[in-house]
């Protein structure tokens, strides 16, 4: 098993495999929305969540298990193995909202996270939809970076299903504040590290028609197209509002 996960793989056969885990998390992420629509038992929602928050953990762990023990081609360093990418924070972002939901205290703060968790999700989404492979040598390394980005996606479902989170208009101004403060931020420690974190410095090297020229033109382009999917992913939500007006309004006519 330790030998198939070690195995360095071509680009094909990484695509391959980052393919069938993508069906196989599609069929989770709809297992998890059946069961937040219809388990009852508000103890089993809590344990379920319980489980998230392990699995999220332990992904981790084992993510940086495989980048330092298993994988002898992968070589960790300071400049690119910190946590401070975007879909990190939106990783750990989601953790943290899957703990306060379930903890005993309201923390006004939860919903400010949730939105940038929300629209930092879309990231992790981008990134499974056109993968860059930089970095990438094993079946090892694709399901780590398969599971970082689906386990944020699977946080965010379980998040709005189970928990009642929304994304509001405020949650767009609130993301776009702190996406450039972390920019700012992470723009020094690039400096120091000689890194490229938040694709500051270098865009991905992936397919994706939404990197538009080189820096610092490809940044810019990426502060208008945050806004613009902020208000494409506002859209289910208020969608869902109206909906619900109206059967209300139906309801209270008859």
């Amino acid at each position: 098993m330790l030998s198939f996960i070690e195995k360095p793989l071509t680009d094909l056969e990484l695509y391959h495999f980052h393919n069938i885990i993508t069906y196989y998390m599609l069929g989770i992420w709809f297992v998890f929305i059946l069961l937040g629509l219809f388990v009852k038992s508000k103890q089993h929602l809590i344990y379920l969540t319980y489980f998230l928050i392990g699995l999220s953990f332990i992904q981790e762990i084992l993510d940086y298990i495989n980048r330092i023990f298993i994988n002898d081609l992968y070589i960790m360093s300071f400049s690119s193995d910190l946590p401070f990418q975007l879909c990190h924070f939106a990783y750990w972002s989601s953790v943290v909202c899957l703990i306060i939901s379930i903890s005993k205290k309201d923390y006004k703060i939860s919903n400010s996270l949730f939105n940038c968790t929300y629209i930092f999700g879309f990231a992790a989404f981008q990134s499974i939809l056109t993968v860059a492979l930089t970095g990438v040598d094993t079946f090892g390394d694709i399901l780590a970076l398969h599971l970082q980005h689906s386990l944020i996606i699977l946080n965010i479902i379980w998040l709005i299903i189970v928990f009642g989170y929304r994304f509001s208009l405020r949650g767009i101004l609130e993301s776009m504040i702190v996406i450039n403060i972390l920019a700012m931020i992470i723009g020094i420690v690039n400096y120091i590290l000689d890194a490229n974190y938040m694709f500051l410095c270098i865009p991905p090297a992936a397919n994706n028609p939404l990197i538009i020229g080189e820096w610092p033109f490809y940044i810019l382009s990426f502060e208008i197209l945050f806004l613009v999917f902020g208000f494409i992913l506002l859209l289910p939500f208020k969608l869902f509002d109206y909906i619900k007006s109206k059967l209300i309004l139906m309801r209270f006519i008859h």
